[in-house]
């Protein structure tokens, strides 16, 4: 042992040492131990994450398909319902009446028919078939 001077007091840090060295060495047989366990463990942890984020990533998918399948069929559906126009009851007369059929398949005997002018805008002209000298002017 050697000799301290009498000036330092004299405390025993050995066991403080002892001791420390003692944790990491239990610390290190026990992550030997079980360090490969806590790796298997956390690898399938890591899996099961990765299996639900592609579950709900192939739902929300699947969701935003079925949407906007909806959604381009609704606005279609829409569209055709816009482009037809209605029969003027003269026309409609004309065709229901039993055994009178129309002479001007065009126009119905009504003598005007509907241009379609853009998408969903139309106007009536003079019918091109009975009404030649209207088109001539």
């Amino acid at each position: 042992m050697c000799r301290r001077p009498s000036c330092c007091p004299s405390s025993s840090n050995e066991g403080t040492g002892i001791a420390a060295v003692a944790v990491i060495v239990g610390a290190a047989v026990a992550y030997a131990k079980i360090g490969p366990e806590l790796a298997r463990i956390w690898h399938l942890a890591v899996e099961a994450v990765i299996i639900f984020t592609l579950g709900c990533a192939a739902a929300a998918a699947g969701i935003v398909v079925t949407w906007a399948t909806a959604h381009i069929i609704r606005t279609r559906r829409v569209s055709r319902q816009a482009q037809l126009a209605p029969v003027s009851p003269d026309a409609r007369q004309s065709i229901d009446q039993a055994g009178n059929q129309p002479e001007c398949l065009a126009c119905g005997d009504t003598g005007t028919v509907l241009r379609a002018i853009g998408n969903s805008s139309y106007q009536h002209e003079w019918c091109p078939v009975c009404q030649p000298a209207h088109r001539a002017g």
